[in-house]
């Protein structure tokens, strides 16, 4: 059954590289997006987690690893520490496999310079067809959450007395430029799950339901006890991962205040 599962997100995500987020929502378009960037350093393996700008949606295996076949070609999920990249190969598991094992840094070369075209930020353009707004019931606009540079990706069962005090510690942790999104487990229908967030006033978008707990397996790496958080990028470069604390308003507001100084 996983790995039916990871076979279908991979498929759903290849789909929508191909088809780009503007048919999976009609009426909407992506946000204005250049990630090709020729002046900047040539991307090589030891710089690949800080150059996540140039990141590509896909890879491709190109040498052997466990038992996927050379040449296949699986989505990115992140680069993590230590030159690892995570990446779903769909009916052949989620592995961390070394970069040197891929075409990432090929790939990510072509985006710096314009080759290969990137129409969002990673995290942004898996997501951002896939979530639904509380408040309305319909899907929740792709412009507005292609306009954050941060998540908050909230892995709980809004039906479980540990979500309560949840509401109040995520909401006092607005921040500009930070979304956060609830993966709601238990497998309920999303009109019960709008339902009871709505009756906890959750006012954050939410995963379709078929796809929250996928994507939890997908994204959590370290398969910590929920609920749990995890701060992540818009290229989807995991800043925090575990059971929501100070630390996360901490890295926060360090991260938003260099994001200022910056400016």
């Amino acid at each position: 059954m996983k790995s039916i599962l990871s076979l279908a997100l991979v498929i759903g995500l290849a789909a929508l590289a191909r088809a780009g987020a503007g048919d999976a929502q009609p009426g909407r378009v992506l946000p204005e997006h250049h990630a090709e960037d020729s002046s900047a350093p040539v991307v090589t393996a030891k710089n690949l987690l800080e150059s996540e700008r140039f990141w590509p949606y896909q890879t491709a295996l190109t040498k052997p690893f466990k038992s996927v076949p050379v040449g296949s070609l699986g989505v990115l999920i992140r680069v993590e520490p230590g030159e690892l990249a995570r990446v779903d190969f769909g009916r052949d598991g989620i592995y961390d496999l070394p970069v040197s094992a891929t075409d990432l840094v090929e790939r990510s070369n072509a985006i710096r310079l314009g080759t290969l075209n990137k129409e969002a930020p990673n995290f942004i353009y898996a997501l951002g067809a896939r979530l639904l707004d509380p408040a309305t019931a319909k899907i929740y606009p792709f412009e507005e959450t292609g306009r954050h540079r941060f998540f908050l990706c909230v892995f709980a069962d809004p039906w479980r007395k540990e979500f309560v005090p949840l509401v109040t510690e995520i909401e006092a942790l607005r921040r500009p430029d930070v979304l956060p999104i609830l993966f709601p487990q238990g497998r309920r229908p999303d009109t019960e799950v709008r339902g009871q967030l709505q009756a906890m006033s959750w006012k954050s978008p939410f995963v379709f339901d078929h796809l929250a707990e996928p994507y939890t397996r997908t994204l959590l790496a370290s398969n910590p006890p929920l609920p749990s958080v995890q701060l992540v990028t818009a290229e989807g470069r995991v800043l925090y991962e575990g059971h929501f604390s100070a630390e996360v308003a901490r890295k926060l507001d360090s991260l938003l205040g260099a994001a200022a100084a910056a400016k």
